[in-house]
């Protein structure tokens, strides 16, 4: 009766909240989605951070009797600090292009960008190739029904199975909110509609997770950014318009953990990651990115680094890697001093260089990279879309049919310095 209970506070406290849709990634909402940054004002900037602010208050309060009575709490399993329990899952993989595929298509949905169904024998093999930790990116707007995005019971119960998997091989997991950025559009006018979203997905992921030890982790979001903009995935450090969605973002990250938190048990204490702007972790601090409180001081920042771009991630850049290149992964030394240094534990949830055919540099790049992020007790987790062919987007790392590296001198490279 009390997890009822808390749903209709959840769905009272956000009810005059609209239920529209929001800009999809396309160039034809460009326009809109950019204007709707601009067409702000003091009084309505106030009347929106009150609604959010009364959403997070009612999340946090209408819970606190089974925070401590109904549900048990391992507290035993949650005693490491932030930083250490980020670093601890050192070496992770991320099961790209399954879960989180874009389709309404049901179960089916998870071969629709060309992976096969994933199999416990691969989730052993991931075991096995010497990976501490998996990613499993969920898209849940996609199996959502009614106004309160009640999440098809299929589909949560195949991400339980994955999930389940995956932990009693002695993984730690990450589950998160994947590809639904239509959903949580980070502007001043489509906020009270990404609040009602982002309560209403993770009021029923929580649930669903909440007696799992610290083995599972939760990640808010995944990219948060002005989609279809010409600001999707860069803007100048001050940019108003990028800095407003990066306040929003901040507020989003609020929420999701205001709502983990409320749903009692071990969420109570749950290591949780947030989201900046992108993943990109300069855009995000160099703009002033700020946590929220959290009184379980439990928060990790996720952010994505395929760094240096025009090696990793550019096809039309170079393909050489050496010792004189390191330097641009300073990103690292400036997160340590943003966030380690504070308290505020950094995992690199997606990084990768895609193939250029050019294997030893790529090898070259994985241990510098891991040896760097080690030493800073940065873990990280590569990216595998399982996209085997030369040029853009091509991360395979793994494969998932004959259970293999696809090149097995960048899975030693990748998983030694951990």
């Amino acid at each position: 009766m009390k997890k009822i209970a808390l749903f209709l506070v959840i769905v009272l406290s956000l009810s005059l909240i609209s239920c529209g849709s929001v800009p999809k990634e396309s160039s034809e909402n460009s326009e809109e989605a950019s204007v709707s940054t601009t067409e702000t004002s003091d009084e309505k900037e106030s009347v929106q951070e009150e609604n959010v602010q009364e959403a997070s208050n009612e999340v946090e309060g209408s819970n606190k009797e089974s925070d401590t009575s109904e549900y048990a709490i391992d507290s035993d399993r949650f005693t490491l600090s932030p930083v250490e329990f980020s670093y601890n899952l050192k070496a992770g993989w991320n099961l790209g292009n399954t879960l989180d595929c874009q389709s309404y298509d049901g179960l089916r949905a998870e071969v629709a960008w060309g992976q096969p169904m994933t199999t416990r024998k691969l989730i052993d093999y991931i075991k096995e190739a010497g990976f501490t930790s998996i990613r499993i990116p969920v898209s849940w707007g996609y199996h959502v029904s009614g106004d309160d995005h009640e999440i098809n019971e299929e589909w949560m119960a195949r991400v339980k199975e994955i999930v389940d998997w995956a932990i009693e091989d002695d993984l730690y997991v990450i589950i998160n909110s994947h590809h639904d950025n239509d959903f949580y559009y980070p502007t001043d006018d489509h906020m009270d509609k990404s609040v009602k979203y982002l309560t209403d997905i993770w009021v029923q992921v929580a649930d669903e997770f909440r007696d799992y030890d610290e083995h599972l982790i939760f990640e808010a979001m995944n990219e948060p950014r002005l989609s279809g903009t010409g600001k999707e995935w860069y803007f100048n450090a001050g940019d108003a318009e990028g800095v407003a969605a990066l306040r929003n973002i901040e507020k989003l990250n609020e929420v999701f953990a205001d709502t983990v938190r409320a749903s009692g048990g071990n969420n109570t204490l749950r290591y949780l990651m947030l989201s900046g702007y992108a993943g990109n972790p300069d855009l995000t601090m160099d703009n002033g990115f700020t946590w929220p409180d959290d009184p379980a001081d439990h928060l990790i920042m996720s952010i994505h680094a395929y760094s240096p771009y025009d090696f990793a991630m550019n096809p039309a850049g170079y393909n050489d890697w050496d010792e004189s290149k390191v330097s641009g992964l300073s990103f690292m030394d400036k997160a340590k001093e943003y966030f380690i240094d504070k308290g505020v534990g950094v995992s690199i949830t997606e990084m990768g260089a895609i193939n250029k055919r050019n294997d030893a540099s790529r090898q070259a790049w994985f241990d510098d990279y891991t040896k760097k992020a080690s030493s800073l007790q940065i873990s990280c987790f590569v990216w595998d879309n399982g996209n085997n062919g030369v040029g853009e987007e091509s991360f395979a790392f793994i494969s998932r049919k004959v259970f293999k590296p696809m090149v097995p001198e960048l899975l030693e490279a990748f998983t030694k310095n951990y």
